[in-house]
């Protein structure tokens, strides 16, 4: 179920974020304590952090995993505060999971590391290679893959560049990500790939299948075309228009004017800017844009060959739905293409089906098993 905490579209999106893992990762009526309370970046940072250190506290370490997750959120990058409420997530995760079978791995990668977590199936017939997307630590999707292995795949999950610890390594985002990715693949010496992107990895797996056929069936949960969607999808299509306009005659001074002003009246933007010059290493919200904006299946959907699952909801809040169709009639050398539209009657119409995660686990095994 999705609800409606907040008028704060972002803000009542992360809590039903964390809330559709269920109650033994979020307890909903500990959590509606502080609603009313959630009114800005600040307010929100305090309260999650007092529910995050009680938890953690009374050994309840799976919610406080998530309320740090929370708290972290809007913290302010690269800084002190952020690193130790970083390392609190973490550290409440591993007590968390200690009874499970997880690996950790250090990838070698451009002079540092990628960072991985591996389960292993008794008698696997494939493995499963998750990535997520712009803002995603590998630990927090753990509850949406980790019965994996009792469907018989293994699990392997990364951070690539601009994610988590990857990117406190000095790795930024990218758009080619069929390089970190492949690197994941020759590591673990990988083959007949199934690749899951979440939430921007709806853009990065096809992104890295269209380079690597190692990789043998592509999961987008949920799609992702352009990076730039992300932005025009809250946009009037005049606003939209634009700003497209500006960024191809290259106006760095006027954009960035412009960009500045509505970070000013959106938290939500604010955030979206901030941490995404944050994860791109670049210093100003035109060049954050530049960057993703090289984040776009248009050139490569033609080299898809495989099969490919394409998931979204009917009102994601970052990627317009009519993406869809559009991708359908682009894939036209994919092995084969299967799409779903969740609606609001099913309670499926978010990003990444937040409100109701079953729904996905059912889409993505009955999947695999069919091209397995």
């Amino acid at each position: 179920m999705f609800y409606q905490f907040l008028e704060n579209e972002q803000f009542n999106f992360q809590i039903n974020r964390i809330v559709t893992y269920g109650e033994q990762n979020a307890c909903l009526e500990e959590i509606k304590t502080i609603i009313p309370y959630l009114t800005d970046m600040e307010s929100w940072t305090k309260n999650w952090l007092r529910l995050a250190e009680q938890a953690k506290s009374e050994g309840r370490f799976s919610q406080a995993t998530y309320y740090y997750r929370m708290a972290e959120f809007y913290m302010v990058d690269d800084t002190p505060e952020k690193t130790t409420c970083y390392h609190n997530f973490k550290e409440c995760f591993e007590k968390a999971n200690e009874d499970r079978l997880i690996q950790r791995f250090d990838i070698p990668f451009e002079g540092t590391f990628l960072p991985a977590i591996k389960m292993d199936a008794k008698k696997p017939k494939g493995t499963i290679l998750v990535h997520g997307g712009y803002d995603s630590f590998m630990e927090e999707f753990y509850p949406v893959v980790r019965n994996c292995t009792n469907f018989g795949y293994s699990l392997v999950m990364f951070e690539g560049p601009g994610q988590g610890q990857a990117r406190k390594n000095g790795l930024t985002f990218r758009y080619d990500w069929e390089v970190p990715t492949s690197a994941v693949i020759d590591y673990f010496n990988l083959h007949d790939v199934n690749l899951m992107g979440i939430s921007w990895g709806g853009y990065l797996a096809p992104r890295a299948a269209a380079f690597d056929l190692r990789i043998k069936n592509v999961i987008c949960y949920d799609i992702f075309y352009s990076g730039l969607d992300m932005l025009l999808n809250r946009l009037s299509k005049e606003d939209g228009n634009k700003l497209l306009l500006l960024l191809d005659k290259k106006q760095k001074l006027i954009v960035n004017q412009i960009i500045k002003e509505k970070m000013k009246r959106s938290i939500d933007l604010d955030w979206k800017i901030k941490h995404g010059m944050y994860i791109t290493g670049t210093t100003t919200p035109y060049d954050f844009l530049k960057s993703i904006e090289k984040h776009n299946l248009s050139p490569i959907t033609e080299k898809i060959t495989q099969n490919i699952l394409l998931l979204a909801g009917e009102n994601d809040q970052y990627v317009p739905v009519e993406r869809m169709n559009q991708l359908k009639r682009e894939l036209v050398h994919a092995q084969s293409v299967t799409s779903r539209i969740y609606t609001k009657a099913e309670g499926g119409d978010q990003h990444c089906q937040v409100g109701n995660l079953p729904l996905v686990t059912e889409e993505l095994y009955r999947f695999l098993d069919q091209h397995n």
